[in-house]
């Protein structure tokens, strides 16, 4: 997580704590440039859970990857998965995922806990890297 905050301390991108309508737990907004993210801490589950909310709105952000309600199913989805991609890379980076795995941390909740991610999003992650066999 610190690296996610010092990433974003470096870019001026604020994370705010506010609470948000509807299912949202997380939402990331970008207006002339500038970027900012909310996420509502009561609807976040866990520090593993606040991490990759972090880590996905910091990807819309970083690689510009924003949609609104009225855009095709399609671009969302390809918006989505470049947050994803992003925030893959940077809290699961390839070689410290191997090395984990040579080391024997194999199972999926091991894995979690030592990336501090949730299990849904190491499941995307070892799918990204073409190393998830499951469904």
């Amino acid at each position: 997580m610190d690296k996610l905050l010092k990433i974003a301390q470096r870019e001026d991108i604020p994370i705010i704590d506010m609470m948000l309508y509807g299912k949202e737990e997380a939402l990331s907004h970008s207006m002339n440039g500038l970027c900012i993210i909310a996420i509502d801490r009561k609807k976040v589950k866990s520090h593993a859970d606040y991490k990759v909310k972090s880590a996905h709105e910091l990807g819309h952000c970083l690689t510009g990857s924003f949609y609104d309600a009225s855009c095709p199913v399609t671009t969302i989805g390809r918006m989505e998965n470049r947050a994803d991609i992003w925030a893959i890379r940077n809290t699961i980076p390839r070689r410290a995922l191997i090395s984990a795995l040579k080391k024997g941390v194999t199972q999926l909740w091991e894995l979690s806990e030592h990336f501090g991610v949730t299990e849904d999003f190491m499941k995307k992650a070892l799918k990204h890297y073409n190393l998830w066999n499951g469904d």
